[in-house]
């Protein structure tokens, strides 16, 4: 079966009384359109990637645009055989990407690039290329000549930022997955001095639409079942989830409790712990607790 998997955001004012209306007619929806997904609404605008049928999809994002007023998202669309998630969640949170700063919105002053202008941009010789992502997706793919500054997550910014040695005069094109993380952390590198930036419209979903097997290197991680997506924009058949703490794995072992194979990440095995070296955390606990496991199997991590 072909499922669809579209991702926007968008920052505009929501009234409490409106999001809770918002939220309400949504999750009335949900069920009858057959999507599942994960919405973000807060005080600053909505975020969200859905996954469904196309047909479905369709009429939910009619249902959607109805229902926030907004009939001109930007949607970031791509194939996929799985559904990416198992059920769809509408929460209100405080932002709709967190940053942990108080007050701040989105600031449409700076240039969104087009894939083809950021494609021309990436040749010239003077220009920083910023990577904003944290560690963990970085290392699934990245544009080439990028910089990145090691964050462990988003709200890290602008202290990592603040602490880097990068030409404030020069230019700076910024990427992430979609966007929605540039939009806030321009308005940050501007309070820190810095001149020239431009981000990339639509992020790298958007750009692998245009320019695959160009500048971006490896795969793009995303925050669903499907791990990553590769250069044609399909589902990663390189990583899984780590079974341990959830970060891209393409390590392959076997369980060491039950012998199915399945793949680790490489910081978990780099522990060296045995009960890392399992399919689950189930098998992992039990392994731990010296029980026998009950399917039979040879227990090994070596792989034949």
């Amino acid at each position: 079966m072909s499922y669809q998997i579209v991702s926007f955001y968008r920052f505009t004012p929501f009234s409490k009384s409106n999001l809770k209306k918002i939220h309400t007619e949504l999750m009335t929806k949900r069920k009858e359109k057959e999507i599942v997904g994960l919405i973000l609404l807060s005080k600053e605008g909505i975020n969200a990637t859905l996954s469904g049928k196309k047909e479905s999809i369709d009429t939910y994002l009619g249902i959607l645009e109805q229902v926030t007023h907004i009939n001109d998202f930007f949607y970031k669309k791509s194939p996929s055989s799985i559904p990416a998630f198992k059920q769809l969640r509408i929460k209100i949170k405080k932002e709709i990407i967190t940053f942990g700063k108080k007050e701040v919105s989105a600031d449409f002053g700076f240039h969104n690039l087009e894939p083809d202008e950021w494609e021309s941009m990436l040749n010239e010789k003077q220009v920083t290329v910023l990577d904003i992502r944290n560690d963990y997706e970085v290392e699934v793919g990245q544009f080439k000549k990028a910089k990145a500054l090691g964050l462990k997550e988003f709200s890290e910014f602008p202290q990592k930022i603040k602490s880097a040695t990068l030409p404030k005069e020069q230019k700076t094109l910024l990427y992430c997955t979609g966007g929605i993380r540039c939009e806030k952390a321009i308005i940050e590198m501007r309070k820190q001095g810095f001149k020239e930036l431009y981000q990339l419209k639509g992020g790298i979903l958007n750009y692998l639409k245009l320019f695959p097997n160009s500048w971006f290197e490896g795969e793009c991680f995303v925050f669903d079942h499907r791990v990553a997506v590769d250069q044609k924009l399909t589902p990663s058949q390189k990583y899984s989830l780590c079974p341990h703490c959830g970060q891209a794995a393409a390590e392959p072992i076997h369980c060491v409790h039950c012998g199915k194979k399945t793949k680790v990440c490489k910081h978990c095995l780099k522990k060296q712990i045995s009960y890392l070296k399992t399919c689950t955390k189930n098998c992992a606990y039990h392994f731990r607790m010296g029980h026998k496991c009950k399917t039979g199997k040879t227990n090994t991590n070596e792989l034949t």
